[in-house]
């Protein structure tokens, strides 16, 4: 079962076909692996199956009947939480457009995404296939007409994979000698900071693939760079936008911005909130890859004991569940460099109430960062899995634009004819593209990059990388 459907239509596979994840033991089990990785790491034992699947049903259970006595139950909360109502129209409408290649990215045939690329007069500069050790694929495009190029990350292809490879070890975000060198120049601190290891990885991966470009033509020519993917994508995308950030857009930060979807917790807490001002992460309702760190399962893990042992007691009925979470909330402490948040400023789009099945669902949304109490504890639901798939990202985020701006959420979908206004990219405009690069060779960075190639990639034609 694939998180994501390369063609963008967010209709193409029916709800009934995921029914299986909507059940409360398929639910559990997908956790067990979240908190087998997690108690692997901190040492710590789990509540054996049949346990918790007993205490994620009843839960569920408490979690549905709250939202059908108050639809606006969530809203309450993120109020309280001091979030503030999405009000940005031009970054509504930049979220919904994104997702589009955020979710194209999974599309595996080269042909396949140039044509889409053509289709919004955008050029197909990269398209990096190999999967391995450090390598994810993605694909590099620019619009030379608007001085825009996008970076799209692939993510996983199943939700099983985004369970089991989202919780691992941290590390330093930076190369040791990267971090020295950039420390020389602009302060040790400036640049420090601790990342989920394999999005750490998977991050210069794609580094090493896209500097030599980025240094060579888009810096020199001052291109916008827009960074973008979904689940493990989304997490590989903010660690490069960080990465990118203390490397070379510090001075003009204007140029890069990251809008990632699904994103899991994936940087230490004072780089995360650091990125607010270039990185917009996006989490869908109940979501559980966006809520899945050492903390939150280190957090599920007690008040779920702390619930099997009022259950057994047949006290759980009656018992505080707002202030059992609470209490949990500032009791449970995690060492800093493991305690990873999701990065930037963060747009919540949650559901009203509790729809199901073919009920219309209304969406509200709600901006702060990666301390927002919603995403600092596990949300369970029906859709806690579905909430996850990129067909959903994209439904949401076009709902949410299209209330801000009054227009319908297909508007946004960048390759749509009635949404492109200009011609096709042409010869002229491969000409120009031409022009553009040999003059950027005679441009020299202001500051030498660090670790920068010292030669300009050949990139007279598109490349695919396999």
């Amino acid at each position: 079962m694939g998180i994501c459907h390369s063609d963008g239509t967010a209709d193409v596979v029916s709800e009934e076909s995921f029914e299986g994840l909507r059940s409360s033991s398929a639910i559990a089990s997908r956790l067990r692996h979240v908190l087998d990785a997690a108690h692997r790491i901190l040492n710590e034992e789990t509540l054996p199956v049949l346990d918790t699947v007993r205490v994620v049903r009843k839960i569920m259970r408490v979690s549905k009947a709250m939202r059908l006595e108050n639809p606006e139950v969530i809203t309450e909360e993120c109020r309280a939480d001091g979030c503030k109502p999405m009000t940005d129209v031009q970054e509504a409408r930049q979220l919904a457009s994104y997702v589009y290649h955020a979710q194209l990215v999974y599309e595996a045939e080269t042909d396949q995404i140039r044509e889409r690329l053509i289709g919004c007069g955008m050029m197909l500069i990269q398209h990096n296939k190999e999967i391995n050790t450090g390598r994810v694929a993605n694909y590099l495009a620019i619009d030379p007409r608007r001085k825009i190029a996008v970076l799209a990350i692939k993510g996983t292809s199943t939700i099983e994979d985004a369970l089991t490879d989202i919780i691992a070890d941290t590390g330093p975000l930076h190369l040791l000698n990267a971090v020295k060198t950039a420390g020389s120049a602009r302060g040790f601190s400036s640049v420090a900071g601790f990342a989920h290891g394999g999005f750490r990885l998977a991050a210069h991966g794609v580094l090493h693939q896209v500097e030599p470009v980025i240094w060579h033509f888009l810096w020199p020519l001052q291109y916008q760079l827009i960074l973008t993917g979904h689940s493990l994508g989304a997490g590989t995308a903010c660690c490069l936008a960080k990465i990118l950030y203390d490397r070379i857009y510090y001075a003009q930060p204007q140029l890069l911005r990251c809008f990632a979807y699904a994103t899991p917790p994936c940087l230490d807490k004072a780089t995360a909130l650091s990125m607010v001002r270039y990185t917009v992460s996006v989490v869908h309702h109940d979501d559980l890859v966006t809520r899945a760190s050492l903390y939150n399962a280190k957090l599920m893990s007690n008040i779920w004991r702390e619930a099997k042992r009022l259950m057994d007691a047949d006290e759980f009925e009656d018992c505080d569940k707002y202030g059992l979470v609470h209490r949990y909330q500032h009791e449970i402490k995690v060492d800093l460099k493991d305690d990873l948040y999701v990065a930037g400023k963060v747009m919540y789009v949650y559901k009203l109430g509790y729809p199901k099945g073919q009920d219309p669902i209304t969406y509200k949304a709600v901006t702060k960062d990666g301390t927002m109490a919603r995403l600092r504890c596990a949300s369970f639901s029906r859709s806690s899995l579905t909430d996850h798939l990129c067909n959903h990202y994209t439904a949401c985020t076009g709902e949410v634009a299209a209330q801000l701006s009054g227009t319908s959420p297909e508007h946004f979908k960048p390759w749509l004819e009635e949404t492109f206004s200009g011609q096709p990219i042409g010869t002229s405009d491969c000409t120009k593209f031409c022009e553009d690069i040999r003059f950027s060779c005679a441009i020299q960075p202001s500051k030498p990059a660090i670790g920068c190639p010292v030669t300009l990639p050949t990139l007279l034609k598109p490349t695919t990388v396999r």
